[in-house]
């Protein structure tokens, strides 16, 4: 569940939309590319700190989706949604830039998401009290658990995905996230 509401539906059937993709040529696909590359390049330029890496792993993605069209398309009756889809897509792009230009993922011994119960959170709903206290609790977070909380809240990805993405464990993932959830809720509790 997104935290902050987005500019378009990224929630919708993506049977349909790659249907009509598919159907619709090139135009289609450049308005497809439109309504989704901030998105796409936002997961990138996180992964590799580096705006021309972040574009060719934004293309790629996007190459490599409509490849995808090519040979298999979701079920009618699927409940996969259209951002689901194509965030696979620029998740595998992080993890191949990862393999080709990063060492193994990173992952901290110390951290025991059974101990510091992130491991069991859920704390999808965090509290709403307006968009300027959560902008300014967010930028009060260290650098690692803002870029956990945007990917998780903001673009929707899951814990194996983040961590892809930044090429860390899924353990230091989750102590991340709830760490940041953590001091934004002390945050918003302050006023």
């Amino acid at each position: 569940m997104a935290l902050l509401p987005s500019r378009t539906n990224f929630h919708i059937s993506a049977a349909s939309v790659l249907n009509d993709i598919k159907k619709g040529g090139l135009e289609k696909r450049n308005e497809f590319i439109w309504l989704h590359q901030e998105r796409v390049y936002a997961i990138a330029l996180i992964a590799t700190d580096n705006p021309d890496h972040a574009q060719e792993l934004t293309v790629n993605a996007f190459k490599n989706a409509f490849s995808s069209l090519e040979t298999k398309l979701p079920k009618k009756d699927s409940d996969l949604t259209i951002w689901e889809w194509l965030s696979d897509f620029i998740v595998d792009a992080c993890a191949e830039y990862h393999a080709q230009n990063s060492g193994p993922a990173e992952d901290d011994p110390a951290i025991d998401p059974g101990a510091d119960g992130s491991a069991n959170m859920d704390w999808e709903t965090t509290v709403l009290l307006g968009v300027q206290r959560i902008k300014r609790c967010l930028g009060n977070l260290p650098e690692d658990q803002q870029k956990v909380f945007y990917l998780r809240h903001h673009l929707d990805l899951n814990y194996a995905q983040i961590s892809t993405v930044l090429n860390q464990s899924v353990e230091m993932t989750m102590a991340a996230l709830f760490r940041a959830r953590v001091q934004i809720v002390k945050c918003l509790g302050r006023g």
